[in-house]
């Protein structure tokens, strides 16, 4: 069992008190206490009952467990890689207009370290060519890299954004999913992979890609589209 931490918790206390901006005097209103008892909280050496608990958290504005959850935080990675590599390969199907039909579609995600943020580039796979340029967002649960194109001389504008479930490991394949516009603005979302190393689109992984029975029954009943992306699937050999 976990044992719990006086300390932390108090720091905890006094960090979400001053991001709201309030003295020790002013919390120590909302539950009829004195400052020196808010300073005896955020030093560990005192621990709020449960009724002081309910009344500090509605003062500022945060739930219970903000103040006790410590196994589960979450580290952002606005600013880092999460993924250790600068190259992804994702895989999804997709809409050629050239065989006028969807195909499976292959391309690479150029990860770029700024100085304060990751600069991200999605390439087509066999040209090279940079259609969208765009930013990560990721914590230790998922990655979401936001994408656009625009450029004045662009004929249109083109957002896409890809989460992508990195809770179950980032070394082999990750799943995802792929929201869109194509160029009449209709906006679509569709399941896709990503990888680290340069992997073969196979039947296979496509076949993974279709939406399941369960999900188009489920979309159904409430009109609301969730896709899987829960599960890892290793198709390398």
């Amino acid at each position: 069992m976990a044992e719990f931490n006086k300390k932390e918790f108090g720091e905890k206390l006094k960090k979400f008190r001053k991001d709201k901006g309030l003295s020790q005097e002013n919390l120590a209103m909302a539950i009829g206490k004195n400052a020196t008892t808010i300073g005896r909280f955020e030093s560990g050496k005192l621990i709020p009952n449960a009724e002081q608990i309910f009344l500090l958290c509605r003062e500022l504005e945060i739930g219970e467990n903000d103040l006790f959850n410590t196994s589960n935080k979450i580290h952002h990675k606005e600013s880092s890689n999460p993924f250790g590599t600068n190259t992804l390969y994702i895989y999804y199907n997709g809409y050629y207009p050239t065989i006028k039909k969807f195909d499976k579609c292959k391309f690479k995600i150029n990860i770029i370290q700024k100085s304060n943020y990751c600069e991200l580039e999605f390439v087509d796979y066999k040209t090279n060519k940079v259609y969208m340029t765009g930013h990560i967002e990721a914590d230790n649960f998922m990655a979401f890299f936001k994408f656009n194109n625009y450029k004045p001389t662009s004929p249109r504008l083109e957002c896409t954004q890809i989460n992508i479930n990195i809770a179950n490991g980032m070394d082999k394949l990750m799943r995802g999913v792929l929201f869109c516009t194509n160029g009449k603005y209709e906006t679509s979302s569709r399941k896709c992979f990503i990888s680290k190393t340069d992997l073969e689109f196979t039947d296979e992984m496509l076949e993974s890609l279709k939406i399941t029975q369960e999900e188009f029954e489920k979309m159904k009943k409430i009109n609301i589209c969730y896709l899987d992306i829960e599960n890892k699937e290793d198709f390398e050999e």
